[in-house]
């Protein structure tokens, strides 16, 4: 499916900045501890003369299959993650192997522009992707070296951590992919012979710690979001970072799952549905306000810093979090967005700058109760070329306000 409308928005404490492509998940497919299915490609790149993709050849090995493409936002954006993966375990029992649907002449001109640190099987036949039960990209399953099923995840959720406990024979744990039935409505228990809704706006006290949301095609899945998170995507503006939220009192607390689901052809808009949910569970309602606030100015320092690359390839996808942004294909006034909460004041892009990116910026900074202005801007300086500068404008924000009473 190269339809990019669906994403994964949360990585562990890592929330993306925007979508450009499939949430991965695995549909009847082997779970972690079984042996895995077959492995094999109709052809095989990067690999060493003779070498073979098969149970027997990597036995002894950790491996790591990676599902991707191209045209894949969110796969595009963790190669880096991989390829610096890859190079620390170089020297290590430890095969990297990219599992691509499509053909060689797609592929042999992508990785002159983005290299992968991995063999590059071609799975044409799509033989793989079914036996690993495979409806969505990006889509990690990792072997252990007895050749066991060890995680099936995202590929950013992988650390050197768990590699390395893998070689020493300890089990890991992993988030799994979401089943693709996820994004359906739930069922009771009662109603297990009951069809599926047709229509369907549900709320309802999450036991997600993490924020996770896909949606596409008039539906919409958001797990262990606080009201907060959801704000922005209610009131149609997915880049509005929590600076430009303005509320009459505390909203309600705790983490939340908001479903939206759908008949296709006869969808309402999403946004509008979450804001009449919003209404009814909370008495929340929002508007747009513009008022003069201390902002932040992001202004071009100097070419050619090691964070910031112009994207040679299409494809983008983007996360942040406390210490990290990240991504593939990105404007400026990504990077801007994505700096607010690190910077709790609105930053505006005046670079100038009209490419669209490669960014790799991190600073230290362990969570957002902890604050780290002053790294973040030195990194911002370092590793992006650019340079924050302190000044007042007018500022678009959403007001939300709390019916008074309304204790939910």
């Amino acid at each position: 499916m190269n339809e990019c409308k669906l994403l994964k928005i949360s990585l562990a404490s890592v929330v993306s900045l925007s979508c450009f492509s499939v949430q991965a998940t695995s549909h009847g497919g082997p779970k972690v501890g079984d042996k895995p299915p077959l492995l094999q490609a109709t052809a095989l790149l990067q690999a060493p003369p003779g070498a073979k993709m098969d149970a027997e050849s990597l036995h002894g090995k950790v491996v790591v299959l990676e599902f991707w493409a191209t045209w894949c936002g969110p796969c595009v954006a963790a190669i880096r993650h991989l390829n610096e993966l890859a190079e620390k375990f170089k020297d290590q029992p430890v095969q990297f192997v990219a599992l691509t649907a499509e053909d060689e002449a797609t592929i042999k001109p992508f990785l002159t522009k983005r290299p992968i640190k991995a063999w590059v099987a071609l799975d044409t036949n799509k033989a793989m992707n079914k036996a690993y039960g495979v409806v969505g990209i990006p889509h990690t399953v990792v072997l252990g070296k007895d050749g066991v099923i060890a995680a099936i995840t995202h590929p950013t959720e992988l650390t050197e951590q768990h590699l390395s406990d893998l070689l020493a024979g300890q089990r890991i744990f992993l988030p799994e992919q979401r089943d693709a039935e996820e994004n359906t409505p739930r069922r009771e228990p009662d109603d297990k012979n009951q069809g599926q809704a047709l229509f369907e706006v549900l709320v309802r006290p999450s036991t997600f710690t993490n924020s996770t949301g896909f949606g596409g095609g008039g539906r919409f899945t958001a797990r262990g979001y606080t009201i907060r998170d959801l704000l922005p995507r209610a009131f149609d503006q997915p880049m509005l970072s929590p600076v430009r939220i303005l509320t009459n009192g505390p909203l309600p607390a705790g983490r939340y799952d908001f479903i939206v689901v759908q008949t296709p052809g006869t969808e309402e808009n999403v946004s509008a549905l979450l804001q009449q949910a919003l209404k009814s569970a909370f008495g929340l309602t929002g508007k747009k306000e513009t008022k003069e606030m201390d902002v932040m100015l992001l202004k071009a320092k100097k070419p050619n810093a090691p964070g910031l690359a112009v994207s040679p390839t299409e494809g983008g996808a983007a996360r942040y979090g406390p210490g990290i942004v990240e991504g593939t294909e990105l404007s400026l006034a990504d990077v801007a967005s994505a700096l607010e909460r690190g910077l709790n004041k609105p930053v505006l892009d005046e670079t100038g700058l009209t490419n669209r990116y490669d960014v790799s910026l991190k600073w230290e900074q362990k969570s957002w109760d902890n604050p780290n202005p002053d790294g973040l801007m030195k990194a911002v300086r370092e590793q992006l070329g650019l340079e924050l500068v302190p000044d007042k404008r007018l500022v678009e924000l959403l007001v939300v306000e709390r019916a008074k009473g309304n204790g939910k």
